[in-house]
């Protein structure tokens, strides 16, 4: 909304300072005539000729110029008339001022109100040395107005008759608007009728009524330039949005979708800032689908109408020094809205919704937290899975000194109810819901501190009650539980050697530093009665294998270079290499199916004494590039259970992510592999600017999404472009196997643009 803004105050020049300023050094009339008591009411002028006319009138001729304290004036024949306060200009009129110039045939002008009507009006201002030049192609931001009439009505309102405005300063302007009239109260807004937007001539839309904001803090309510897009399963699309700037910490946005084969969508957003860390949003949207049928591959299915509600949000506030609040909600009603419609992979892909409260406070070494979470997780679109904390509320002392200044000692509890229901077709199938009250008291001590070998021990005494538990045959009976056992741990890092290689005649640093680093972990849990009845939940990290010891062993090798610094000066030092490589040996193979140290560790698995052979691996030579691995590897007969990679790339016109996985846990199942890619290209300044994305499902045979995105900036005026497929999966049973997207969407410099519900440009707005 800036161009709209600061082209409805180039009219602020029309009486920059109200009635023109008291004489100051008035020039003398020719010597032929007497100077008129009227000419005191300018600052300067000059004139060919001077001719009083009456008593009350005055005429200057032939190329007049008339200086006030901010503005020039100049015309080819100015009339005063002191008994009305009245200017009136004609001829090659034109007001001048340090922001730019205004032009007229005919001005009429009251000098004691500063109203007056200006006939025939155009002009050119400069928006300001704090405008963003990229929405202007790097060029000046100018805008060019013009009008039949321009009146001043008052100090700050005015209106143009027949009229329209465009920053395309240039010759042929590539858009502009036209309206029948446009009211405006500066600073505040306007309101257009009859409203046209021309690209290169052509018509685009037609509005009867507009409302244009012209505020000066870039947050001005209006309506923003709607987006247009097309898709197989939505039809044509129509989106347009209202923003409303409530006052400086708090603005909300209302959407309209119109989808000519699918049906409606409304909604809104809230934002607000309440104070530093403290702010929020939520996002509401309705859509009412109408019955739509389809015909794919000669067979025509039909899909039912229905009407959907989505509502996300979050919202973080600092009570005080020492608490802080958070919400966040992430609401649908119907998966399958989120399935078809979504451009968003992640929202597309998205199966669970979210309610979750929180309050946490930290005083001194007491931590205190207080959360309720519902999480639902969908299989299908009937059946789903019901898990969280309904209260979840911790307490923690951080590590204190104790007897001596090697001995620490900190304690965790926790008190939960931890709800887990099956549910289908909104009725509960299973209900396994218990109550868990956790504490555990814990000592550490550091055995070493020389600088290449560290040893820490620690122990901790945890108790555990569960309302519930597991009977033989695995099932959850209301008896309860109660679980209690001594677990010791001992960490080595050491001994560390180091090597230092001296790079006097290379120009790509001064030197390069290798450090290997063993490690080894020893844990040990006492044995304890009733290890089964143990209840299995969602995290299985809380279940424990009575009686069993582990050791961790592996090495890390970091590599380092100091690069050259400018004058004399040392260079920085950075870690542009590091391998690690890790395995786990189990006294009881039992431990094996729930240690979360491996991903590939499930309770579906068979149990092993030694877990996969773990290797990461992080490459990131300069900030420009960053790359990273991940394999697992199991001895036991498995092989190669996962593998992880992933590279970005961000140079100044190219930025590019890659990344890859690929997952074979059971040798009955086939691996799941999966590839994923985003490539940007910045041209001519960032003025041009396409990214790529790819989404492939390699195991499954089909490429889940491609996404072609292109923005130009002109000098006053853009155009975003967007094209997706979108493959459905072929299990999924929807009517349909693809959709084909299409959005565009025009940019005009200073005006804001959104996207809409579904994620058209990204799912956000600017």
């Amino acid at each position: 909304m800036r161009i709209l803004r600061s082209f409805l105050c180039a009219c602020l020049l029309l009486g920059v300072g109200g009635p023109l300023a008291a004489a100051q050094d008035a020039q003398p009339a020719p010597a032929s005539e007497s100077p008129s008591p009227l000419l005191g009411i300018f600052k300067k002028y000059t004139q060919w000729r001077l001719e009083q006319v009456s008593s009350t009138h005055l005429r200057l001729t032939g190329e007049v110029e008339i200086e006030g304290d901010t503005v020039r004036f100049y015309a080819d024949e100015v009339n005063l008339y002191t008994d009305t306060n009245r200017l009136v200009a004609t001829g090659n009129v034109v007001f001048s001022s340090p922001e730019g110039r205004i032009s007229a045939d005919r001005v009429d002008y009251d000098t004691k109100t500063g109203t007056g009507t200006f006939s025939s009006a155009s002009g050119i201002l400069s928006l300001g040395p704090k405008v963003d030049r990229l929405p202007f192609g790097d060029q000046d931001p100018d805008v060019y107005f013009y009008g039949e009439t321009l009146e001043k009505l008052a100090p700050r309102r005015y209106r143009v008759t027949r009229g329209g405005f465009t920053t395309c300063v240039q010759p042929t302007p590539r858009w502009e608007v036209t309206s029948g009239s446009v009211t405006l109260n500066l600073d505040e807004y306007a309101i257009a009728r009859n409203t046209l937007l021309r690209v290169k001539g052509v018509p685009l839309f037609y509005l009867p009524v507009l409302y244009y904001p012209i505020q000066d803090d870039d947050r001005a309510t209006g309506f923003l330039l709607p987006t247009y897009g097309t898709s197989t399963v939505r039809g044509q699309a129509v989106s347009n949005a209202f923003f409303w700037a409530i006052d400086r910490s708090q603005d909300a946005t209302f959407f309209h979708d119109w989808f000519t084969r699918s049906g409606q969508g409304f909604g809104g957003e809230y934002r607000y800032v309440a104070a530093p860390q403290s702010s929020g949003a939520i996002r509401v949207y309705r859509f009412a689908r109408h019955e739509t049928t389809f015909t794919s591959g000669g067979v025509t299915s039909v899909l039912p109408s229905s009407n959907s509600l989505e509502i996300t949000g979050n919202a973080m506030h600092v009570l005080n020094r020492t608490a802080r609040a958070h919400m966040r909600v992430e609401y649908f009603s119907d998966i399958l809205t989120q399935q078809l419609y979504y451009q968003s992979l992640y929202q597309a892909t998205r199966r669970n919704r979210v309610v979750e409260a929180g309050l946490s406070s930290v005083n001194g070494p007491l931590a205190t937290s207080a959360l309720f979470q519902r999480n639902e997780t969908f299989s299908d679109a009937t059946h789903s899975l019901v898990y969280g904390g309904t209260p979840r509320i911790t307490a923690n002392i951080a590590p204190r000194r104790l007897l001596s200044n090697s001995v620490y000692g900190s304690m965790s509890s926790e008190l939960a109810h931890l709800p887990y229901r099956s549910i289908s077709d909104g009725v509960v199938t299973l209900d396994n819901s218990l109550t868990r009250v956790d504490v555990a008291p814990a000592i550490r001590a550091p055995l070493s501190r020389l600088t290449f070998l560290s040893i820490n021990s620690s122990a901790s005494y945890r108790t555990t009650y569960y309302s519930r538990s597991f009977d033989a045959t695995r099932r959850v009976v209301p008896e309860s539980y109660l679980r209690q056992y001594l677990s010791v741990r001992t960490d080595v890092v050491g001994p560390v050697a180091t090597r230092i290689w001296e790079l006097t005649d290379s120009g790509f640093a001064e030197r390069l530093k290798h450090v290997v680093e063993p490690t080894f972990a020893v844990d040990y849990t006492t044995s304890f009665k009733g290890q089964t009845s143990t209840p299995l939940l969602s995290d299985i990290s809380d279940y424990v294998v009575a009686g069993a010891g582990r050791f961790t062993y592996g090495v890390n090798n970091r590599f380092f270079y100091r690069g050259r610094g400018i004058d004399g000066a040392a260079g920085q030092t950075r870690e542009f290499l590091t391998v690690g490589l890790q395995q786990t040996y189990y006294s009881n193979p039992q431990s094996s199916q729930f240690d979360t140290t491996y991903s590939s560790a499930s309770t579906s698995r068979s149990a092993v004494d030694l877990s996969p052979l773990s290797l990461n691996v992080r490459f990131s030579p300069s900030t420009t590039i960053d790359s990273n691995a991940r394999v697992e590897y199991d001895v036991s007969g498995g092989g190669l259970q996962v593998l992880t990679l992933g590279s970005n790339v961000n140079a100044s016109r190219l930025s590019t992510g890659l990344n890859y996985s690929r997952r074979h846990l059971f040798s009955a199942v086939k691996a799941d592999e999966y590839l994923s890619s985003n490539t940007q290209a910045r041209f001519r300044g960032g003025r041009l600017a396409a990214n790529y994305g790819l989404s492939w499902s390699i195991s499954q045979g089909y490429v889940v999404s491609q996404n072609v995105h292109a923005t130009y900036m002109a000098q006053c005026c853009g155009l975003q472009a967007e094209f997706q497929k979108y493959n459905y999966p072929k299990s999924s049973g929807f009517p349909i196997s693809a959709d084909r997207r299409f959005n565009v969407a025009f940019v005009l410099a200073g005006l804001g643009t959104f996207s809409n519900f579904f994620g058209a440009f990204g799912n956000t707005i600017r």
